[in-house]
């Protein structure tokens, strides 16, 4: 197995907070049909959240309820190969310190939206001073480079999934600036759909980029991208925007 694959899972760090260990399960309750037993290997987790505390009492129970799961996540029959004749959807979030990213396909029979791949990065200290759209942006970008030796020139059209509007401003720009124009030609090298889904449905995507992130209030992003946003064949032009 390629360990970059499953790195961002790997080391992904025990929940210190109630928030945290909210994360954590809100992203393997969406993978809880391929594993066996969850309700139980996940008791020791759930339990801690019985009550509504205030702060977290972890335990060795919970450490080992923590690490099961992520062994799951991480390998078959939940983790699958990517099989180029199928289309790859890729969910992609930023937060404040960080951004998430999941490589998925659907496979299986019953067909079933599977990962192929998880990513994620914190943010150096200038990326953090980005506005939250071209943090999402990032995102994008930083999600295609990962994957783009299985993205670029992919058989069928690929669909990515972020949860801010983030792109208008670069189709209405008269002008990018140097690091919107870089991203902006980079894009096009890819025939996919970027499409907006609301927070409440990007849960992988959001608590992948989160793990690195201290308590913070929730963002509302701007409603500033149409629903959906095709970027290739688009050409963008430094000084003149799209075209």
């Amino acid at each position: 197995m390629d360990e970059r694959k499953v790195t961002a899972v790997r080391d992904w760090p025990a929940p210190t907070t109630v928030k945290e260990l909210q994360r954590f399960l809100g992203f393997a309750n969406f993978y809880r049909r391929f594993i066996q037993n969850y309700s139980s290997i996940a008791h020791p987790l759930t339990s801690l959240l019985r009550n509504k505390p205030k702060s977290l009492a972890w335990s060795p129970a919970a450490g080992k309820a923590f690490n099961l799961l992520k062994r799951a996540f991480t390998t078959a029959p939940l983790l699958v190969h990517p099989d180029p004749d199928k289309p790859f959807i890729v969910e992609v979030d930023a937060s404040t310190t960080g951004v998430g990213a999941v490589l998925s396909q659907q496979q299986g029979n019953p067909s079933r939206l599977h990962p192929c791949a998880f990513f994620s990065r914190k943010l150096i200290p200038a990326e953090r001073n980005y506005d939250i759209g071209n943090r999402e942006l990032l995102a994008v970008k930083l999600a295609l480079e990962e994957w783009r030796h299985w993205l670029e020139g992919a058989k069928h059209p690929f669909t990515v999934l972020t949860d801010h509007k983030n792109l208008e401003y670069l189709r209405a720009a008269k002008r990018l600036n140097p690091r919107q124009a870089r991203w902006a030609l980079f894009f096009t090298r890819f025939n996919c759909t970027i499409s907006y889904r609301p927070g409440s449905k990007n849960t992988k995507a959001d608590a992948l980029s989160r793990m690195f992130a201290p308590e913070e209030s929730p963002e509302t992003p701007e409603p500033i991208l149409p629903e959906n946003l095709f970027v290739s064949p688009i050409t963008w032009n430094a000084s003149g925007g799209p075209t």
